[in-house]
C-alpha cells in the first residue's frame, strides 16, 4: 500500500508538471539558500583555519611584559620600569624550554630591526641597492614562509658567534650583481645614522610580495628597498646593546602538538623562570583563541542568515497546502469512489500526506542540487579572483569549498517535515468527506 501511494503521488505530480514545479518553488528556493549560505560559511571557516594555521597556527607568540599593579590605589604611584639585561628572555631559557617540552616547542623565531641603509659598488658608483637590515634567528625564515633561492640559511653558529654574514633578496641580487653569483661576496652597507658595516652574503632568499608588499612600479627598480637579514645577536652587537636575550619572540610548535596546551606549558615555564622578577613577566598567546572567536561569530551569522532563508520554507509549505486543497477539490469524485469501494479514511489521509511529502522531497532534492552547484560556482569565482587580483597572496590562501553534509541532511529532513505538516490538514479534510457527497460532487 505504501509503495502504491508513492507511485500514485508521483503520477499525480507528473500529470501537472508546471503546477507542481511552481508549488515546489518555495521549497527549492529555501533549501538552496540554506545550502548556499552554509557552504559559504563553512568554506570561510575552513579556509580561514587552514590559512591561519599555515601562516602561524603552530606558533606561540611570547613577550616580556611589565607586572601591572593589582590594586587600583597602586596605579597612582606606579611607573613603567626600564628593562635591564636580566629582564630579557635568554637563549638558555629557550633551550631549557625546548629540552623540557621537546614534543611541543621546536625553536624560536625572533627579529629585530637595525635600520635602513644603502649598499654601494666601489667599482661602479651608479650601482647601488637600498635595504632594511633585520636581525633574525635561523627559524625566522620558516616562520615567515620564505624559501631559499641559493646558498644557505643563517645558522645557530652564526648567531652565537655574532658573525657578519647576511641573506639578501633574489630581486636585489639579480639587479645588483647583474648575473654574478653573490654567494661569498662582501657587501658594505652605509646606514642612515652614519654607520658602515660589512657583511658576507651566505644565502639568497625568494622575495615574497605577500609578505613584504607588492612592488611599487612607480619607484625605479634600483631604488626599491629589500630586506637584508643578519644574525640576531650580530644585530644586537651592532646596535651597541650587545644583549643576548629577547623581549618578543615566536615559539615554533610541533604541528602534531596541541597549541593551547603548549601555550599553557610555556606560560607555566616562564612563570617559574620569572618568579623572582618583581618588575617583569612573560605573556604568551596563540592564534587558536582568536580563530575560535572568529569561527564562533561566523557560526552565529551563518545560523542567523540560514534561519532567515529558511523562512521561505514556510512560504513553500503554505503553497503546498494550497495546491493540495485544490487537488483534493479536483479529485473529490475519485475520493468518493475509493471510499465506496472500501478504502479506509486513514488510507485516504495517507495518500495525500505522501503526495505532499513527495512534493516537498522532490523540491528539497532539486534545491540541494542547485545549492551545491551554486556553492561550487562561487568557489570557482573566488579562486579566480584570488589568482588574478590577489596573486601575491594566492600561495598563502588555502581555500576549501565544500557543502555541509549536516545542512544537506537537515534540509532533506525539514523538507519532508514540511510536507507532513502542511499536507496533513488537506489530507485529513479529504479523509473526512462523506461518500455520498463526494460521489455527487460535480
Amino acid at each position: 500500500m505504501f509503495w502504491e501511494n508513492i507511485k500514485e503521488a508521483i503520477t499525480s505530480i507528473s500529470s501537472n508538471k508546471m503546477r507542481s514545479l511552481l508549488t515546489m518553488l518555495g521549497i527549492i528556493i529555501g533549501i538552496s539558500s540554506v545550502i548556499i549560505i552554509t557552504t559559504i560559511g563553512g568554506s570561510i571557516q575552513s579556509t580561514l583555519t587552514a590559512t591561519m594555521n599555515s601562516l602561524g597556527g603552530n606558533m606561540v607568540q611570547a613577550y616580556v611584559e611589565a607586572r601591572y599593579p593589582e590594586n587600583d590605589e597602586d596605579w597612582a604611584t606606579w611607573e613603567q620600569p626600564d628593562m635591564t639585561d636580566s629582564d630579557y628572555v635568554t637563549q638558555d631559557m629557550i633551550d631549557g624550554l625546548i629540552e623540557k617540552y621537546p614534543d611541543e616547542v621546536t625553536g624560536v623565531a625572533a627579529q629585530n630591526y637595525l635600520g635602513s641603509g644603502t649598499i654601494k659598488d666601489d667599482a661602479d658608483s651608479k650601482n647601488y641597492a637600498n635595504v632594511n637590515i633585520d636581525g633574525i634567528t635561523p627559524e625566522y625564515l620558516e616562520y615567515m614562509k620564505l624559501e631559499m633561492h641559493a646558498g644557505r640559511n643563517l645558522t645557530k653558529a652564526d648567531n652565537q658567534g655574532k658573525k657578519r654574514v647576511c641573506l639578501i633578496a633574489d630581486t636585489m641580487a639579480e639587479r645588483y650583481f647583474a648575473g654574478k653569483d653573490p654567494i661569498g661576496e662582501t657587501l658594505s652597507v652605509a646606514t642612515s645614522d652614519g654607520g658602515i658595516f660589512d657583511f658576507v652574503v651566505v644565502g639568497v632568499y625568494v622575495y615574497n610580495q605577500a609578505l613584504f608588499g607588492k612592488v611599487d612600479t612607480s619607484i625605479p627598480e634600483k631604488d626599491r628597498v629589500t630586506e637584508l637579514m643578519i644574525p640576531l645577536q650580530t644585530c644586537f652587537k651592532l646596535q651597541g646593546t650587545d644583549r643576548t636575550g629577547y623581549d618578543y619572540f615566536n615559539l615554533m610548535i610541533d604541528p602534531l602538538a596541541d597549541v593551547n596546551q603548549a601555550t599553557t606549558d610555556v606560560l607555566s615555564y616562564f612563570d617559574e623562570m620569572y618568579a623572582n622578577n618583581k618588575n617583569f613577566h612573560v605573556s604568551a598567546y596563540n592564534m587558536a583563541s582568536d580563530l575560535g572567536m572568529i569561527n564562533t561569530v561566523l557560526n552565529v551569522i551563518t545560523i542567523a542568515v540560514s534561519g532567515i532563508a529558511a523562512i521561505s520554507l514556510i512560504v513553500g509549505g503554505v503553497g503546498v497546502m494550497n495546491i493540495m486543497l485544490v487537488s483534493i477539490t479536483e479529485r473529490t469524485r475519485e475520493i468518493g469512489v475509493r471510499m465506496a469501494l472500501g478504502a479506509k479514511r486513514r488510507t485516504i489521509r495517507m495518500q495525500f500526506v505522501i503526495e505532499a511529502i513527495m512534493l516537498c522531497l522532490i523540491g528539497g532534492i532539486i534545491g540541494i542540487l542547485i545549492g551545491i552547484g551554486i556553492g561550487a560556482l562561487l568557489g570557482k569565482v573566488a579562486g579566480f579572483v584570488i589568482q588574478n587580483m590577489y596573486s601575491q597572496y594566492a600561495n598563502y590562501i588555502i581555500m576549501t569549498v565544500h557543502p555541509s553534509v549536516t545542512a544537506i541532511m537537515l534540509s532533506l529532513f525539514f523538507s519532508m517535515l514540511t510536507g507532513v505538516f502542511f499536507g496533513y490538514y488537506p489530507a485529513n479534510k479529504a479523509s473526512k468527506m462523506e461518500v455520498i457527497d463526494a460521489l455527487r460532487y460535480e
